[in-house]
């Protein structure tokens, strides 16, 4: 019978910790480094949320073909109600402009949040998303 030797158990415990955060801070880094303006790909140059018209909208300009995901949460009475989404592969050089309107609720829509992300490929699992737009009233 094998004699359990905590040490060596905790320095192996540790190490793996260490190599996973690792692996999830190099991951994250480039997806928060090019978000915004400067990014390749795609930007959002408008997020539209009026609550109470019920409407949210955005448009996406493309310079690489990329997959769009826009993800919306319809909050009423402050509590989340429901969580549509679109997604849509645009072309470079295409725009993807949208505008919906939710259907009310009661209580009535009272705040909006919209999140855009895109994907070189959608299919890969290990990608990480870029985030290129959000914005909750």
């Amino acid at each position: 019978m094998r004699k359990f030797n905590a040490r060596k158990h905790t320095t192996r415990t540790l190490a793996a910790v260490a190599l996973a955060a690792g692996a999830l801070a190099t991951g994250a880094g480039p997806a928060v480094a090019t978000t915004g303006a400067s990014a390749a790909g795609c930007v959002t140059t408008d997020i539209h949320t009026n609550p109470a018209a019920r409407e949210a909208g955005w448009t996406v300009e493309c310079t690489d073909r990329r997959y769009i995901h826009v993800d919306v949460t319809v909050f009423a009475g402050g509590v989340a109600d429901s969580n549509p989404w679109e997604a849509r592969w645009v072309d470079a050089g295409d725009t993807w402009q949208d505008l919906n309107v939710y259907p009310q609720t009661n209580p009535a829509i009272d705040h909006l949040c919209v999140h855009i992300v895109s994907y070189v490929d959608p299919t890969n699992p290990f990608e990480q998303p870029q985030v290129i737009g959000h914005e909750c009233v």
